[in-house]
């Protein structure tokens, strides 16, 4: 099917700067501190840092919506954020990676983060690279319930903006957002705005009925259904009841090494099988599952959902965003015309 599509997957690649994407979830703010090893501290026995720069980088819904924004879709992010200088370094990076951020400020809560402490290694002394190791990871994030006031605003903000999208992403990492009462309420209003809502979520599938697409990895699958999936009739069998778990329209069921399964509730007896694009260079899966998740609603939002084409195309663009950001450290992302030249570099 890739190649027989290859020009339609071209045409639409190019049409994704049409598209537009209101993202709502948990929001993450990747932090990466580096320094250098200099001696044993006297204090302690640790290793003492010299500092020598600090980063930061999207995760979480606002990876999703990184994606989103690198392959020139129009992106509004909703979520909530801490009242602390975190949530301004956040704000700043969403405007530099062309997303419009609509936070809700929290004092009881700080905006999510995961520090990453990494030491650089000496130079080898034949290769110009410094590699860097990490040595801990520090989160900063609260899991209880955002307050009833917190709630209505988000609900608030949604109503205004979806109707500005195209698509929906809601963006779930268990962080006390995504309660079934508040997702009840942001797929009634997109669905009586017609606008279809693609999940990313780990768990309590559930809670998503209504939803045009759910897209759990294969763990998050078996943990649901509550067996291993070993081959293509345990395959169909955890689509078929992911389907009924959930209440979803359409379940993407993402598979690593071996691609992706796209069931339909009305034909989940036989799913659009995905091989991966590829297997041979994966650095680092971190954030693919936002890159699937944003790429899928970026494409929706250009297609619309009037065929099973048109969802299996989405799907096809996703697989292939997922194939080159796991070439790359940390949470990437991608952009048309990498996409472009991976699609045409695939040999059918």
């Amino acid at each position: 099917m890739l190649q027989a599509n290859k020009s339609k997957l071209t045409d639409l690649i190019g049409k994704l700067s049409s598209g537009s994407v209101l993202v709502i979830g948990d929001i993450i703010l990747d932090e990466f501190i580096v320094g250098s090893p200099e001696r044993i501290s006297r204090e302690a026995p640790v290793i003492i840092l010299e500092h020598i720069s600090s980063d930061y980088a999207l995760g979480g819904a606002s990876n999703a919506a990184h994606n989103i924004g690198s392959v020139g879709s129009k992106c509004h992010l909703i979520g909530v954020v801490g009242e602390d200088l975190y949530a301004k370094a956040l704000e700043n990076e969403c405007l530099k990676n062309k997303i419009n951020p609509v936070l809700s400020f929290d004092k009881s809560r700080p905006t999510t983060v995961k520090t990453r402490l990494l030491s650089t290694a000496h130079k080898h002394p034949t290769s110009s690279v410094i590699f860097k190791q990490q040595l801990l990871r520090l989160d900063r994030l609260s899991r209880k319930n955002i307050s009833l006031n917190i709630e209505s605003e988000l609900i608030s903000n949604f109503e205004s903006y979806v109707k500005k999208a195209k698509a929906v992403l809601i963006s779930d990492y268990d962080l006390g957002i995504c309660s079934k009462k508040f997702i009840k309420s942001l797929i009634n209003i997109a669905n009586k705005n017609k606008i279809p809502v693609i999940v990313d979520t780990g768990s309590d599938f559930q809670r998503f009925i209504g939803s045009y697409l759910i897209t759990p990895n294969q763990p998050d699958t078996e943990s649901a259904v509550g067996f291993s999936i070993t081959d293509r009739g345990s395959l169909i069998k955890a689509g078929k009841k992911l389907i009924k778990i959930s209440g979803a329209e359409n379940v993407l069921i993402t598979r690593g090494s071996e691609g992706m399964a796209l069931f339909n509730a009305k034909r989940s007896d036989n799913p659009f099988i995905l091989p991966a694009f590829n297997v041979s260079e994966v650095f680092d899966v971190t954030g693919a599952g936002d890159t699937v998740a944003g790429v899928i609603a970026s494409a929706i939002s250009v297609v619309g959902v009037g065929h099973d084409l048109h969802l299996q195309m989405a799907c096809i663009l996703g697989n292939l965003a997922a194939s080159i950001v796991v070439k790359k450290y940390g949470t990437a992302v991608t952009n048309i015309k990498e996409l472009k030249n991976h699609l045409q570099s695939i040999k059918c």
